[in-house]
């Protein structure tokens, strides 16, 4: 039975035989010519290849050669702090190289490097198998030679006709350059993701560090990154590139460039990327940096640029590290997510620019981009218009109910104040003393005012705009400021003092302005006496800095949606604007609150070590009108208290005040004062200390967030 069954089966497979004899036949044929072909392919491409080689001009600089253009940016001291356009790093040498280091790319790109003459004719022949399988396009088959070719002469499009000019490019480098100049330029040269070109360039964009000074690992992970390097890059996902890498120690240890040994350290021990966040930071800066920077060379072609700033990487840092612990401490109680900050010192340049709190979150620049409302910030151009208009800062004003057009501004907490000089009117915020005089003095000199100190938005000509309704960016406002921290001189704001091209030639220098007058000295004088009353005993209280004479101003936007403290000191001026992206509400944070205390902290440490001198501003007068001689024996207006609160009803002295009054120099500290006041205080007020803390937040659940005494209706 058996015999039968297999006698029966050998028949029937003979017979399927016979009945596929034409097919085995055709697909015997196929294959002895692709056999043919191969072996023709083998033969024949290199002679065709010489026949068509072309003779490339390798005079031009090879290291530069179709690359995008490299933007370099140094500090003010002239360090390295950056990179825009193609990173490229320093053009090292085979020999500076670790040997494992170009063997990591050979290992998994080209592995007969040293046997083919710019094109390996096995590879070609398997894309083209792989590729005629697929239908498409999937394997170049390049050699390392030939993606050096693709880079130096080609696009990166994938057809058939750039492969046979990349072959033919290909032979000629090999032609005209030794294999290890071949590979040296290949490794300076190659793209591996975030910008980086050249091994150099990734090394201290993900590793911080010198190429010559790569580990194995972290050598295994940039060769792993040749074929997708932006999909691929370990700042996307650091444990899949880690994979990768180990896939290619593997690689190198099959083709003997480290021992197995070796292999398993590196496994142990995988490449970890630098903490990017500081770098980050500093990407607000050289984002607006690049735009100034194209500017001052606009017209001129050139491939690099060397981008001299004004940066002080120190105080960039720390207002970064301080606008992320302060939000991290605070913001989710108080619904803040976001904040900004300008630093600058008087004549414009800017030594710092925090445009929000991650950059890799967000790119977008809240110091430049956003435009936000000011609130109360904005009220000092109301006042210098006044005084500019002949109004002493010691002329008083009534706070009484107003009416504009039906349009009735309130104080803060509906507030009143009684008769108060126009000095404590801005010191305390007072609305309606503010839409008054802007209504005295014109909306159009107030509009002029602000223009000429460097406020350069929209702003509408309507009642509302002595509050800040009108939108502008943080650079503009502290800038504005900045023209009367400096004298009433217009202030610019700068971000590049030269810019070079790669061959060291000055292609741009910022000239010394000649000086322009915005602002005359004694107006000037008026508004610095004014705001450095606001910071002494008004609403900027939280930002007064020990042993500094300090001038600035809060601003609350209403609803809380803004918040912003801008002062300045003789050194530097500084602004910070904190709020929400999508401008909703935060929980009653006020300039005085979370955005003074940023000031003072980023203030604190810019001033360090600095010399200390008194701000360039009028003396305290007495006020102008008889009416208020009681003031000067001490008595406080109705319904007034010096420090910003109600009274409860008792009439109390204080000599801070009288002196103030009389002309005598304050030299009290805060805890001083408030030891005199007594423990007369509003809860408000006590809130606004608790906020100035710097170094702890408030541990009670019932805390109520400070005010500062103003209001952005």
């Amino acid at each position: 039975m058996l015999e039968y069954w297999l006698q029966h089966y050998l028949r029937e497979t003979a017979a399927w035989f016979r009945r596929h004899a034409r097919g085995f036949a055709i697909v015997g044929l196929v294959l002895v010519v692709l056999a043919g072909l191969g072996a023709v392919a083998l033969n024949i491409l290199p002679r065709v290849v010489d026949a068509f080689t072309p003779k490339l001009d390798l005079s031009k600089d090879l290291y530069a050669m179709n690359r995008p253009p490299s933007f370099t940016f140094l500090d003010a001291q002239g360090q390295d702090i950056g990179h825009r356009g193609a990173q490229v790093g320093k053009r090292i040498p085979l020999s500076a190289m670790p040997a494992y280091l170009p063997e990591a790319f050979i290992a998994t790109e080209d592995r007969r490097f040293y046997q083919h003459h710019g094109y390996d004719t096995r590879g070609l022949l398997r894309a083209v198998w792989v590729n005629w399988r697929a239908g498409h396009v999937v394997e170049g088959g390049s050699t390392i030679t030939q993606q050096l070719a693709k880079i130096l002469f080609l696009s990166p499009n994938r057809t058939y006709a750039r492969k046979w000019h990349e072959i033919l490019d290909a032979a000629a480098i090999e032609k005209q350059l030794s294999k290890r100049q071949i590979l040296e330029l290949y490794l300076n040269r190659i793209y591996l993701g975030a910008g980086a070109f050249g091994v150099d360039g990734a090394a201290h964009v993900y590793f911080n560090k010198s190429a010559k000074d790569l580990t194995i690992a972290e050598a295994a992970m940039l060769a792993s990154l040749t074929r997708a390097p932006s999909a691929f890059s370990p700042r996307r996902d650091l444990e899949a590139a880690q994979a990768r890498a180990s896939i290619v120690l593997e690689a190198m240890v099959e083709t003997h460039a480290i021992s197995r040994a070796q292999a398993d350290e590196a496994r142990a021990n995988p490449a970890q990327i630098s903490d990017g966040s500081i770098a980050d930071a500093r990407n607000y800066f050289l984002d607006t940096a690049a735009e100034e920077a194209q500017r001052d060379v606009s017209g001129r072609h050139v491939d690099d640029l060397i981008v001299h700033t004004t940066l002080e990487p120190k105080l960039s840092e720390f207002a970064r590290e301080t606008v992320t612990q302060q939000l991290a401490m605070k913001g989710r109680r108080l619904h803040a997510s976001q904040a900004a900050v300008v630093m600058m010192k008087l004549d414009g340049a800017v030594s710092a620019l925090i445009g929000g709190r991650d950059y890799g979150e967000s790119v977008f620049n809240r110091a430049t981009q956003a435009r936000r409302q000011p609130g109360s910030a904005f009220k000092p151009f109301v006042y210098l218009a006044a005084v500019e208009n002949g109004i002493s800062p010691w002329d008083t004003r009534d706070d009484g109910p107003v009416d504009i057009d039906g349009w009735s501004p309130t104080n803060y907490g509906s507030r009143t104040y009684g008769t108060v000089t126009l000095a404590q009117a801005l010191a305390h915020s007072i609305n309606t003393v503010t839409a008054s005089l802007a209504q005295e003095v014109g909306i159009d000199k107030v509009i002029d005012a602000a223009k000429r100190c460097g406020i350069t938005s929209p702003l509408a000509a309507n009642a509302s705009l002595a509050l800040g309704t009108s939108e502008v960016s943080p650079l503009e406002l502290t800038s504005a400021y900045a023209t009367i921290a400096a004298g009433g001189s217009r202030v610019k704001p700068y971000l590049v003092s030269e810019v070079d091209d790669g061959a060291g030639h000055v292609l741009y220098h910022r000239a010394t302005p000649a000086p322009a007058q915005a602002v005359g000295a004694q107006p000037v004088k008026d508004l610095t006496a004014m705001l450095y009353d606001v910071v002494l005993e008004g609403t900027g209280r939280a930002a007064a800095l020990p042993g500094r004479e300090v001038a600035g101003k809060t601003g609350t936007t209403q609803d809380y949606h803004d918040a912003w403290f801008v002062g300045f000191t003789t050194d530097y001026v500084t602004g910070v604007w904190v709020g929400n992206d999508d401008s909703s509400p935060m929980r009653n944070v006020t300039g005085g609150s979370l955005p003074a205390a940023i000031w003072k902290i980023v203030m604190t440490k810019a001033e360090a070590g600095l010399p200390a001198k008194p701000l360039d501003r009028s003396p305290p007068q007495e006020p102008d009108e008889e009416g208020d001689a009681a003031y000067a024996n001490g008595n406080t207006a109705p319904g007034y208290d010096s420090s910003g609160d109600y009274d409860t009803g008792e009439q109390d002295h204080h000599p801070a005040f009288l002196d103030w009054l009389l002309g005598h120099q304050r030299e009290q500290s805060d805890q001083s004062r408030r030891d005199q006041r007594g423990e007369d205080r509003s809860s408000d007020d006590q809130g606004a200390q608790n906020e100035g803390t710097l170094d702890q937040g408030p541990s009670s659940p019932e805390y109520n967030p400070p005010t500062d005494d103003e209001s952005g209706n």
